[in-house]
């Protein structure tokens, strides 16, 4: 690996690639002893043994921090992620087969300890196959606790997980050395090591994949690099907005920027407000101490000099209204960075990723778009806060309404003058009523996969062409139909995300197919449809309803819950018969503990405790309970009204 003046050097390596490099990694006398608990060991086993019987491709497995040790060929200290390479040693010891070469090097331990002659011995001790665990003095070594205790804990999930059965104990070991991997992160030798390990160890923070990834697309950029790299900090700010972000960033007002007509943000007045001119080009702009540090002062929420820049830019009664309420992304900022990554490669007339994996951050940037030329950089960074400002402006968040409570909301951006003067101040507004553009993306976040939400990038790609809330609105409706509401064989959910961005469903003509609600399910119904129903129905009658149904709100749903009890505590005066209890129209779908409230009661304790509530938790169980009864004429009844207004719906579109 190639050092960058006091900058970042990465690179994704799997074990085979650290066996065939052949260099030592030395345990530095600063560092900590190996504290790792049990949990810890077996949820680093597990996970890798859950990636080599799924046949996952790679696995990433975290990163290490090294520098080269002075007069020492191929020798590094390793300053961060000793916890983890050591208990990767053990697994190796253990493992055997081609995994040895992992512990050894040239016949010696690949992993060594600069001061703990006792560990040292250990390991001598345990790559021979030799435990020492008779030894009192051993037993009695707080140095040597936890790595016993870690490794006994391994040989029982060998035990456990593989039944001591060599072949599949000898493609496991081989899994690991060519199928996960690691980022090795070299730190150029004159770094200031002594605050670098104060940062990692007593903040106790880690380089992540989006921080190597930064410093690899800031390398590139020589003329504004600060400047692109506050932009990327903003970006990753997920909990706050991103206006509130950049100020904090900027550290000077930056409503100039905001033309509330088009809703854009002119990223040449944030460069011009920025006022950091004679910081640009700096070789050292992105120090790993310094990208570090940002994490900690971004999460400081003591900080105040930044609390009262960003009040400069609010209303001065703004603190007495909803305006600070606490906000929490759907997204992880990875997640995000993968959403803005297909953006950017449609826009550019390139194939899509494979899929949305966060851990797999590195890897799928590093195939699909790895930034050679500084425009290259510049370009991504610029769409990136363009994705995350349509992000802000359309896409509902996590809001705090109450100390116990977090709705979904989409606040509204606004910027106002203060008192009739020349100065600005930016408001995010709450809505006075339920949001349907909210709602519906609510019912998709609770949905779908929370780690992909792959429905969020042709929802992000059109908002970054038009800012029209309706027109998103009735586009996401539409393509909400199309993916989830139709018949495309061979069609997996990237795929036809994919389709729907190109134009390619449209041009298809697909028709929309329920025939799946006349099926009898029962727990096995794909939750999808409850959500979509719910939605459906507040959209048609939420204006002929009640107060109830207007303010109705998605919450998260895991369990379906049957209507007539499969074996009810009590007698039943309204059963209805075996044909139709997994039916469509003797089904909803509700939390785990409601499920396990209603547990087998019958139908008329349901609907009393059901009406009972202050609020509604399913549209679809409140027209069921609009019935007094319930018999095999109201199941089916139901099930075809619920088809009904399926297909009223599906007209809309």
């Amino acid at each position: 690996m190639e050092n960058i003046d006091n900058a970042v050097a990465s690179e994704l390596v799997s074990i085979d690639d650290i066996i065939k490099i052949d260099n030592q990694y030395n345990i530095p006398r600063y560092q900590r002893l190996y504290v790792w608990e049990n949990s810890q060991v077996l949820t680093m086993f597990e996970d890798l043994y859950d990636a080599f019987s799924s046949k996952k491709a790679f696995y990433y497995l975290g990163g290490v921090l090294i520098v080269k040790r002075k007069n020492t060929p191929k020798t590094y200290d390793l300053i961060d992620g000793q916890q983890r390479f050591t208990t990767l040693w053990l697994l190796s010891v253990e493992l055997g087969g081609s995994l040895i070469d992992f512990a050894k090097h040239k016949n010696q331990l690949r992993l060594l300890f600069s001061i703990r002659e006792d560990v040292k011995q250990y390991f001598e001790f345990a790559i021979k196959g030799e435990s020492l665990l008779e030894a009192d003095e051993v037993k009695a070594n707080s140095s040597l606790e936890k790595i016993i205790n870690a490794r006994n804990l391994i040989q029982g999930q060998i035990q456990k997980k593989l039944d001591n059965d060599r072949i599949k104990t000898q493609e496991f070991a081989s899994y690991i050395r060519n199928n996960v991997q690691i980022i090795i992160t070299e730190i150029a030798q004159k770094a200031d090591l002594n605050k670098l390990f104060e940062v990692i160890n007593n903040r106790g923070l880690q380089l992540q994949q989006h921080d190597i990834l930064k410093a690899r697309f800031l390398n590139n950029i020589k003329s504004k690099r600060t400047k692109f790299g506050k932009i990327w900090n903003a970006c990753a700010d997920m909990n706050n907005y991103i206006e509130r972000a950049l100020r904090s960033e900027v550290r000077k007002s930056i409503s100039s920027a905001y033309h509330d007509d088009y809703e854009t943000l002119n990223l040449q007045e944030i460069f011009r407000q920025m006022e950091l001119s004679d910081e640009d080009g700096k070789r050292d702009a992105i120090d790993i101490i310094s990208i570090l540090e940002k994490r900690i002062r971004s999460s400081n929420e003591d900080d105040s000099e930044d609390n009262d820049d960003q009040m400069e830019d609010m209303h001065p009664e703004a603190e007495d209204s909803s305006e600070f309420e606490p906000v929490r992304s759907i997204l992880t900022f990875p997640q995000l960075l993968l959403h803005a990554l297909r953006i950017f490669l449609y826009k550019k007339g390139a194939n899509d990723i494979a899929k949305i994996d966060e851990k797999e951050l590195l890897q799928t940037f590093e195939k699909y778009f790895f930034p050679v030329e500084e425009n290259d950089s510049m370009d991504f960074i610029k769409l990136l806060l363009d994705v995350r400002f349509c992000f802000d402006l359309f896409v509902i968040k996590w809001v705090a309404v109450s100390e116990n409570e977090e709705v979904h909301l989409i606040k509204k951006l606004s910027l106002q003058n203060q008192y009739r003067k020349q100065t600005y101040y930016f408001r995010r507004e709450k809505p006075e009523s339920n949001d349907g553009f909210a709602l519906l993306q609510s019912m998709l976040y609770h949905s779908q996969q929370i780690t992909t939400q792959y429905w969020l990038t042709p929802l992000l790609l059109k908002a970054t062409e038009i800012r029209d809330k309706q027109e998103l609105y009735e586009y996401l409706r539409h393509i909400d139909n199309q993916l989830f509401c139709t018949s495309m064989v061979a069609d997996n959910l990237p795929q036809r995300t994919w389709k729907s961005m190109t134009g390619e469903l449209d041009k298809l003509e697909l028709k929309y197919d329920i025939s799946i609600l006349d099926q009898s399910l029962g727990v096995s119904y794909p939750h999808y449809w409850f959500y979509k129903l719910d939605f459906v129905l507040w959209f048609l009658l939420k204006d002929k309803k009640n107060k109830k149904w207007k303010e109705y709100r998605m919450t998260a749903k895991n369990s379906v819950e049957h209507i007539s009890p499969q074996n009810p505590r009590d007698y039943e005066k309204y059963p209805i018969s075996k044909k139709l209890m997994n039916d469509f129209g003797n089904l909803v779908l509700v939390s785990r503990g409601i499920n396990s409230e209603y547990a087998n009661k019958i139908f008329t304790t349901k609907r009393s405790e059901f009406v009972a509530k202050p609020n509604l938790d399913s549209l679809k169980s409140a027209l069921i309970f609009e019935n007094e009864e319930w018999n095999n004429e109201l199941c089916n009844q139901h099930r075809e009204r619920m088809k009904h207004y399926l297909n009223r719906y599906f007209e809309t579109d």
